[in-house]
């Protein structure tokens, strides 16, 4: 299994201010169309963390978006970032790509890690 977590856009990581940014905690949670298997249960695993870390989902009165931006051109690859849009802002987190070498496919497990990992280096408020 390999992480890489790339920077891509540093300035608007740097120019969300925990302190400045208050919310209800309510986001939406934007999943590409016909996902591929990986990224589909990255999806889930996305809205259990979200859940898990105080985040309410909701579909239709949610100041926040949370768009997931990935790919899995083959079964053991998976390649992702969350943008967050809010109050007319647009932030994208880093990008990152899961792989593994060992087996056909990635285990959910390591998915599950791998949305945490997103998350946590996304410009997300605090709920």
């Amino acid at each position: 299994m390999r992480y890489f977590l790339l920077p891509t856009i540093l300035v608007a990581a740097c120019a969300v201010s925990a302190g400045t940014q208050t919310g209800s905690g309510a986001v939406v949670l934007v999943c590409p169309e016909k996902p591929q298997p990986a990224v589909a249960r990255l999806c889930a695993s996305l809205a259990d963390a979200l859940r898990d870390g105080g985040y309410q989902l909701d579909a239709d009165a949610a100041p926040m978006r949370l768009i997931l931006e990935a790919e899995s051109p083959q079964p053991a690859l998976l390649r992702a970032r969350l943008v967050v849009e809010r109050d007319g802002a647009r932030q994208t987190g880093e990008q990152g790509e899961l792989s593994v070498v060992d087996r056909p496919d990635i285990p959910p497990d390591q998915i599950d890690r791998f949305a945490r990992a997103l998350l946590a280096h996304t410009p997300l408020p605090k709920p």
